[in-house]
């Protein structure tokens, strides 16, 4: 059950300020605001990234993969040479592909998605997988960085895996 206000309460409360000033000083606000919580666009940058997986508990799957990733305005692009190292599957070797959107704050943050292809000799099998990938570049110099990045890989040996890959950068 719900209780309700009298109208002679709802009669003696005014708002402080008329609705037009309360909606420019709301916009006035998310205005100044706006510029110090929104990322800028990344810079120009190119770099050569080394990354390896981390062991899980769930697969004996370990990734070893180098290759390059781009920064462009808002783009992220990438291509890598990768390894897979399996005891149950098998070793193999893929070459990926990848696009995303990328954001410059102290580290750029990046979202993408990325397809690979590749050929596992020791099952004679051809690879297709396709992964969502999210990731982190830190600078620590004008040449040399850390990366961290995860993703969810689709049709891996006929299961998913979720990746964690860490590695560095060089510009």
């Amino acid at each position: 059950m719900f209780l309700t206000a009298s109208p002679e309460l709802n009669k003696s409360i005014k708002p402080r300020y008329q609705t037009p000033y309360r909606s420019a000083i709301i916009i006035l606000s998310f205005a100044l605001l706006l510029p110090t919580i929104t990322a800028q666009a990344a810079q120009n940058k190119s770099y050569l990234r080394i990354e390896q997986s981390m062991p899980s508990d769930e697969n004996d799957l370990r990734i070893t993969s180098v290759g390059g990733l781009v920064f462009q305005d808002y783009m992220e692009t990438h291509i890598d040479l990768s390894y897979l190292e399996s005891d149950i599957n098998g070793d193999a070797a893929t070459l990926d592909f990848g696009v995303g959107y990328v954001f410059n704050w102290d580290v750029s943050v990046f979202a993408g998605i990325g397809v690979s292809t590749g050929y596992n000799w020791d099952n004679s099998d051809y690879m297709y997988t396709y992964y969502p990938e999210v990731g982190i570049v830190i600078d620590i110099g004008n040449n040399f960085g850390l990366t961290v990045s995860q993703k969810r890989i689709f049709n891996l040996y006929d299961k998913h895996e979720d990746i964690i890959m860490l590695g560095i950068v060089i510009r």
